[in-house]
């Protein structure tokens, strides 16, 4: 697809590269805890992190579990790491309820203490997470998707963020009504 405006697996890369900045800026946060000066700061910080990974990345990941995973689902070479990453995804999110819990228990006083170790667990594991989605399940979706399974991804991840996939291409949606199939044949 010419058009990254218009391709799924582009938005969802640029997501994980939001998602590493934001884990910086997460890590950072947890550091300046230890000093009292700037306590407060850090804890905004983390707090307003923490909210963009109960909003955008539960949304990403059900881009990925609601739209491109079920459509890989026929590769059964992939089913394996299809499930896996779902597993991941369940993980991500205990994660993060404990990465709020430890911010909100006791006004976070006790978070500098065990923040440091929540924070360079997650950043491990999305590490992880990302690299086998961009070196495994992307480059599988570019060989086997077709052009119209690639578009009804985008309509459908557009229309979670209420962009609604009436045809405005500065959103990225062709105005075609999806088309269910969509594999390619062959490599």
């Amino acid at each position: 697809m010419p058009d990254d405006r218009n391709d799924p697996l582009e938005k969802l890369a640029a997501a994980h590269r939001s998602l590493e900045e934001n884990l910086n800026d997460i890590a950072r946060a947890a550091r300046a805890l230890s000093d009292p000066r700037g306590r407060a700061a850090a804890l905004e910080g983390l707090s307003s992190v923490v909210a963009y990974f109960e909003r955008s990345i539960s949304r990403h990941q059900e881009d990925e579990e609601r739209s491109l995973f079920p459509r890989l689902a026929v590769l059964e070479a992939l089913a394996p790491t299809l499930e896996r990453l779902r597993q991941e995804h369940k993980a991500q999110q205990r994660a993060i309820n404990e990465l709020r819990a430890a911010i909100e228990r006791d006004g976070g006083a006790g978070a500098a203490e065990v923040l440091p170790q929540l924070v360079d667990d997650l950043r491990a594991a999305y590490h992880r997470h990302v690299t086998c989605e961009e070196q495994e399940i992307f480059p599988a979706a570019r060989r086997f998707l077709q052009p119209s399974a690639m578009q009804g991804i985008m309509h459908e991840m557009e229309t979670r963020r209420g962009r609604g996939g009436h045809g405005n291409p500065a959103k990225g949606i062709s105005g075609r009504p999806y088309r269910p199939g969509g594999m390619r044949r062959g490599p």
